[in-house]
C-alpha cells in the first residue's frame, strides 16, 4: 500500500533563500530537459548534469519528463482515433442521405465537415507544453498576477526519488530522527552542500514518522504555495507501507457500489443475496473544482462509504470499470468521466486499504439492464440502486438468471431480435431481452402495481413483435398467454 504524508517545514531566512534557488535551478533544468527529449536529441543526461553540477536531482528531472512526454504521446494517440471515428461516421451519414436524394441540401454541410475533421487528422501533432498549466499562464498574460508570483506558482515543486542501494534510501532528500529534512543543494562547497530544514509532526503523523525510518526507500517533493500572501513550504514522503489486515469481509454479506458521475448509489445484502438497506450519496459540481478542492471534497464523500461499509460490517464490491474513451461526449461529461477516474477510483481503494476494508470487482456488464429488467417490479427502487443490488450480488457469487416469464416471451419472439453476443456468453438472453424492449419501445420498470405492469408490456411486446403469428413456427399461437401471470 502507497502511503502518502505531509509536513510543514519551517526554514529560517537563510534557509529560505536556498530553497528558493533549488526550486528556480530544478524547474529550469526540467524545462530545458523537456525541451532536449521533445526534439529528440541525444546524450540528454550528460548535458544536464552540466547544468546542474553533476547532481542526482537529474534522475528524477530524466523521470518526470519521460513520463510527461508519454502522457502527451497518449493524447496524440486517443486525439487521432477519435478523429478517424467521427470521419466514419460523417462519411456513413453522407452515404445514407445520397442514396435518399443526391440534390439534398445537407451534403454541402456535410462535405465542409468531412474535410475540416481530414485537415485536422493530417495536422495533428505534439506540440510543447506550457509548465505551470495554461490557466496560470494566460492569467500572467493578462497581467491578473505578478512576474514574481507567477514564478513562485510556477516552479512550485521538487523532488528525488529514493533507491534501496548502498544503505541510502534517498540521496538529495533524507529525514533526519531530530525531525529535519537534509536537502541538497546545487552548490559544490562542502558547507553549503546541504542545509537542514525542521518540520513538525502531529499526533496522527507520528506512527507514519516512524514507519517511514523502517523502510528501504521513500520519495521526497517539496512544494511551496503562496497562501494570504506568504510562502508556506511542505515536504510530501511518499513510501510503500504493509498491507494492512482486513477486518472487514463478506462472511455477513456485502456492499454494492454503483459509480455515477454526479453520486454514489449503495446497497447493503446479506450473505443469502437478499436486500437490506440502501443509500445515496450525492456529489455537488465535483467537476468545476480545481484538483485540490477537488481532492478533499471526494474524500470527504468517500469517507461516508467507508462508515457504511464499517456500520455494516462487510466487505466493500466494486465494477471492474474501464476509461478508455474513443470518442467524446462534450467538455462537461468528459471532465467528469477524467475526474471520476482520477479522483475517485484510486482514492476509494487507498481509503478502504487504511480502513481494512475488503474491496471486490466485478464485471460491470449488464448490471444496469438486470436491475431493471428482473428486480424494478419487486423493489420500486431507481435504476442506480438495483445495479448497485446487481453488482453485490455478483461479488457474492450469485448468478442472475433469466425469469420464467422472459424466457417464456424469448420462445415466443424466436430469433426476430438477432443476439449481439456468442452463445457462450452468460449475458445472451439479456441483450436480446434489452435490444427487444429497446427496439419496440416497451419500459418494464417501476410502476404502482409491479406485476400487472409487467403482464401488460409482455403483453405488448408480444402483439407489436408477433402480429399475430409465431416466428419460430409461423403459425398463429393459440396460447400466447399460457403460463403468464395469472389476474389482470
Amino acid at each position: 500500500m502507497i502511503v502518502t504524508v505531509k509536513f510543514r517545514l519551517y526554514p529560517s531566512e537563510a534557509q529560505e533563500k536556498r530553497l528558493n534557488a533549488i526550486f528556480s535551478i530544478y524547474n529550469r533544468t526540467k524545462r530545458i530537459g523537456y525541451d532536449l527529449l521533445f526534439n529528440g536529441q541525444k546524450g540528454i543526461q550528460q548535458k544536464l548534469m552540466a547544468v546542474c553540477h553533476n547532481n542526482p536531482y537529474v534522475n528524477a528531472i530524466l523521470k518526470e519528463n519521460k513520463i510527461k512526454l508519454k502522457q502527451q504521446n497518449t493524447w496524440l494517440k486517443k486525439q487521432k482515433i477519435y478523429l478517424i471515428h467521427k470521419i466514419q461516421v460523417v462519411q456513413t451519414k453522407i452515404e445514407r442521405v445520397k442514396r435518399i436524394n443526391k440534390q439534398d441540401r445537407r451534403l454541402k454541410g456535410l462535405y465542409s465537415r468531412l474535410s475540416s475533421l481530414q485537415n485536422k487528422l493530417r495536422e495533428i501533432k505534439l506540440r510543447p507544453i506550457v509548465f505551470g498549466t495554461k490557466h496560470l499562464f494566460r492569467a500572467r498574460i493578462r497581467g491578473k498576477i505578478s512576474r514574481e508570483e507567477f514564478k513562485i506558482r510556477r516552479d512550485a515543486s521538487f523532488c528525488c526519488t529514493g533507491k534501496a542501494q548502498h544503505g541510502s534510501k534517498n540521496l538529495n532528500l533524507k529525514i533526519l530522527p531530530s525531525r529535519e529534512l537534509k536537502i541538497r543543494t546545487f552548490r559544490k562547497e562542502k558547507e553549503k552542500k546541504w542545509i537542514r530544514v525542521p518540520f513538525t509532526v502531529n499526533q496522527a503523523q507520528e506512527g507514519h514518522l516512524q514507519e517511514i525510518f523502517q523502510v528501504e526507500k521513500y520519495t521526497v517533493v517539496v512544494k511551496r504555495q503562496l497562501l494570504n500572501g506568504k510562502i508556506h513550504y511542505f515536504a510530501h514522503i511518499t513510501y510503500k507501507a504493509l498491507e494492512p489486515k482486513l477486518e472487514y469481509e463478506y462472511e455477513k454479506g456485502a456492499i454494492g457500489l454503483d459509480f455515477n458521475y454526479d453520486f454514489i448509489s449503495l446497497v447493503n445484502i446479506n450473505q443469502t443475496g437478499k436486500l437490506l438497506s440502501y443509500q445515496d450519496i450525492p456529489f455537488r459540481n465535483l467537476h468545476s473544482f480545481r484538483k485540490g478542492k477537488r481532492d478533499n471534497y471526494a474524500s470527504f464523500k468517500l469517507d461516508k462509504v467507508l462508515n457504511y461499509c464499517v456500520n455494516k460490517q462487510k466487505g466493500l464490491i466494486i465494477e471492474d470499470l474501464s476509461f478508455k474513451q474513443f470518442f467524446s461526449y462534450n467538455k462537461k461529461v468528459n471532465r467528469k468521466l477524467s475526474n471520476l477516474k482520477t479522483s475517485m477510483l484510486s482514492l476509494l481503494e487507498r481509503k478502504c486499504a487504511r480502513k481494512g476494508i475488503a474491496v471486490r470487482r466485478v464485471h460491470p456488464a449488464y448490471t444496469s439492464i438486470i436491475g431493471a429488467l428482473k428486480y424494478s417490479w419487486s423493489y420500486n427502487l431507481s435504476s442506480h440502486t438495483l445495479a448497485s443490488y446487481v453488482i453485490a450480488r455478483k461479488g457474492l457469487g450469485f448468478s442472475e438468471d433469466l425469469p420464467a416469464c422472459y424466457e417464456w416471451l424469448l420462445a415466443q419472439v424466436g430469433d426476430i431480435i438477432k443476439p449481439r453476443l456468442n452463445p457462450s456468453s452468460p449475458y445472451r438472453q439479456w441483450a436480446q431481452l434489452y435490444d427487444l424492449f429497446k427496439h419496440y419501445g416497451v419500459t418494464p420498470f417501476r410502476s404502482p402495481d409491479p406485476a400487472t405492469n409487467l403482464k401488460r408490456n409482455l403483453l405488448v411486446a408480444l402483439d407489436t413483435v408477433l402480429d399475430g403469428l409465431n416466428p419460430a413456427t409461423g403459425v398463429p399461437p393459440d396460447n400466447l398467454t399460457a403460463g403468464l401471470l395469472a389476474g389482470g
